[in-house]
């Protein structure tokens, strides 16, 4: 039987995995880029960061710091457009840095936190983009079955 995540962290002290899904592109991209999982210290995670958490269902997922509460983050993938409430308690590491092909790239560079919050801040003209191909993607298939 194979470790789970938070016993190799907790023996490593990190984690690394190929991504597996489109929920953060672009710029993560399908079973392609590696990112290098840490676990969280003392302090809260911060907006923009990418925590790796367990949801009750047992699925990990990889998404989006985009508010910070008390008790809970409030969290989006950068290519999914409904917020989900995470409870500190689900999240079991944070993304410290990733390759993307040959290109390392680290969660302090201050090009990876320009884009994070140029792509978070980009949301409120990309939803209604994403709403245009879903009813457009409608009517095609009641036109053309």
């Amino acid at each position: 039987m194979s470790e789970s995540i938070e016993e190799v962290l907790a023996r490593d002290g990190y984690y690394v995995r190929t991504t597996v899904g489109v929920s953060m592109r672009p710029m993560l991209r399908n079973r392609r880029d590696r990112v290098i999982i840490r676990p969280v210290g003392e302090e809260r995670l911060k907006r923009w960061d990418l925590p790796l958490y367990r949801r009750p269902d047992g699925k990990c997922v990889l998404h989006r710091i985009i508010d910070v509460k008390d008790g809970y983050y409030v969290i989006r993938g950068d290519n999914t457009y409904a917020k989900e409430r995470v409870p500190d308690e689900w999240v079991i590491g944070v993304m410290s840095e990733f390759y993307r092909g040959k290109r390392h790239v680290t969660a302090t560079q201050k090009s990876y936190r320009f884009y994070a919050a140029a792509w978070q801040t980009l949301y409120p003209l990309r939803y209604p983009f994403h709403l245009c191909r879903v009813l457009a993607a409608k009517v095609k298939h009641k036109l053309f079955g």
